[in-house]
């Protein structure tokens, strides 16, 4: 098809794409002055049948009308043309430079919670129009959401609808049907499968974007549980209840319990920041099992803002609230001042307040532990804390047996979190705490510091439900 050109207008360069219901190509429109490039998409209907292929061609030229429509939006491609030649249907549309999204989350970075619900009401802002305008877009995708260069804003293409056309058929009753149900799987909800898409079916695409984005995982590796049918998807990020809670909507199986509205979902998004604390425990407990080789203590305690633990003083208490409240205002030295206080003061089983000995730090409490790693967490979207320090151990590929005795591990994880530098081959380079990062971009692990058996205190926040 290169050079080709096309209705005597369309000058194919490459090809961008090929799937199993066209060709996407770039093109040039050598009819204009400045010859601009365009996309140009090619469909044609599997069935060669003379009566499928008229149904083909007013099925398309009712579906280029839609999209026409639909790129009157600033975030979804300019429509410049429809025509069908040699058999062929073609579609010419604005080019989009930029990247899609699968490149953005695939080979970069896990998001961040903030990221995650910044990313999904962009994706749904656009996707509101759709549907105002009567559209289900049925192929929303990592691969089909980009990335514009020019403003950083999310565009989105390939609009599911014109993709019919590929599966069309005739029945031996004279009846047309399609073959072929649009969307692709892990994206695709049960209702669309069976060719009966619903306003929903995009949010459901657009959930597990999100989850996507959240875990760092693709969507064929989430496992279902057999007798719901629901995605298992919690146990692979640490995430609070808030935004659990609207991804589970979003992709609940049964499409009349979802959010029926794009409205209902953006709603959601934008109380989560304005809803009180309300983190889930690690879901990893499969993962760190396997990292540390112990067992994990099944503590089902869930704290709140306020309540005071038995055993613990209106003190302690207090300490806590502070802690928290320094990491909501991203105070980090003084958190991280605030933390080691705690530690020693809830850790303390010998009145010695000075430092937590090494049977004290195998004894920690659990609740406290939880409590501890539950404010770091939370205040620094996943970023510090006991859940993020283990995972920059797993990242490492070491183990917290290996971290416990072996110098080598230790030094990674203190370079890994910036405690360090040079090597870990070699005893220079730690950091004295004038030196610490105690800001948001500092690496990942870094905060807390406690320096007196941490080590002992990370394995033993290992084992408890974190």
């Amino acid at each position: 098809m290169t050079n080709r050109i096309l209705k005597d207008r369309y000058q194919i360069i490459s090809e961008l794409g090929k799937g199993g219901f066209g060709t996407t190509y770039l093109a040039r429109d050598i009819e204009l002055s400045n010859h601009p490039q365009c996309v140009v998409k090619q469909l044609a209907p599997l069935d060669p049948r003379p009566k499928v292929f008229q149904v083909a061609k007013s099925l398309f030229e009712k579906e280029a009308k839609a999209v026409k429509n639909l790129g009157k939006h600033n975030q979804i491609p300019g429509f410049f043309d429809y025509f069908e030649e040699g058999g062929q249907f073609y579609l010419v549309q604005e080019f989009i430079e930029g990247n899609d999204l699968a490149k953005e989350i695939y080979s970069q970075r896990i998001f961040t919670e903030n990221e995650t619900v910044k990313l999904l009401t962009e994706i749904l802002e656009v996707l509101k129009y759709v549907h105002q305008q009567n559209v289900i877009h049925r192929d929303l995708k990592l691969q089909n959401i980009m990335r514009r260069q020019s403003d950083g804003k999310i565009v989105l293409i390939d609009f599911g609808a014109v993709k019919e056309i590929k599966g069309l058929t005739v029945t031996s009753e004279g009846h047309t049907i399609t073959t072929i149900a649009v969307g692709t799987p892990g994206y695709m909800p049960s209702e669309q499968a069976a060719g009966k898409p619903k306003f929903c079916s995009d949010i459901y695409a657009v959930g597990m974007i999100g989850i996507e984005a959240l875990t760092g995982m693709r969507v064929n590796q989430f496992r279902e549980n057999p007798s719901t049918g629901e995605i298992i998807w919690k146990n692979q990020v640490n995430v609070t209840n808030n935004l659990g809670s609207v991804l589970d909507k979003m992709v609940l199986y049964d499409w009349r319990n979802r959010y029926q509205t794009v409205d209902e979902v953006i709603g959601e998004l934008r109380n989560i920041g304005k809803r009180p604390l309300s983190y889930k425990r690690l879901g990893i407990a499969a993962g760190i099992a396997a990292l540390v080789g112990l067992a994990l203590v099944g503590v089902a305690s869930i704290f709140s803002k306020g309540v005071i633990e038995a055993g613990h003083g209106k003190d302690v208490e207090a300490m806590y609230n502070r802690l928290d409240a320094l990491a909501e205002a991203g105070q980090w030295r003084k958190a991280d001042r605030q933390n080691w206080q705690l530690i020693n003061q809830i850790g303390d089983q010998d009145g010695d307040y000075s430092y937590i000995s090494a049977l004290e730090a195998e004894q920690f409490s659990c609740p406290d532990l939880q409590r501890i790693n539950q404010i770091w967490t939370q205040r620094s979207n996943g970023r510090f804390g006991y859940t993020a320090q283990l995972q920059v151990i797993q990242e490492n590929g070491d183990n917290l047996k290996v971290f416990r005795d072996n110098v080598q591990a230790w030094r990674r994880f203190a370079i890994a979190v910036g405690w360090k530098t040079g090597t870990d081959k070699d005893d220079n380079g730690y950091l004295l705490d004038k030196d610490l990062k105690f800001t948001m971009d500092a690496p990942k692990g870094h905060l807390s510091t406690d320096d007196e058996n941490f080590d002992l205190i990370l394995i033993r926040a290992s084992q408890c439900e974190l």
